[in-house]
């Protein structure tokens, strides 16, 4: 991911779908999330191009993302401000 992320999140009545983007679309067809409520797109060659989370609450709120087996985005909201991370890497069940 060479841009900067845009993250769109406009809760209405206390939740929202919240999506991040590394690069203008169009993207293309969405896929489904392996695990987790959302969706992903990624260029040909795998690279990460933005996902949506499908409802995202706006007072306190924790989800993941797992794209595919290496790839997953993990979001936090705290009092309507979000924070995302990229992880590379095997997810591995709690």
């Amino acid at each position: 991911m060479k841009a900067k992320a845009k993250v769109f999140f406009r809760p209405i009545e206390g939740s929202a779908p919240l999506s991040i983007h590394w690069y203008p679309g169009p993207f293309g067809d969405a896929k489904e999330a392996t695990s987790g409520n959302g969706v992903y797109w990624c260029s040909p060659n795998g690279e990460l191009l933005a996902v949506q989370f499908d409802d995202v609450r706006e007072d306190r709120d924790e989800q993941t993302l797992v794209c595919h087996k290496h790839l997953r985005v993990e979001l936090s909201v705290k009092a309507g401000k979000p924070q995302y991370k990229v992880l590379h890497g095997e997810h591995k069940a709690a």
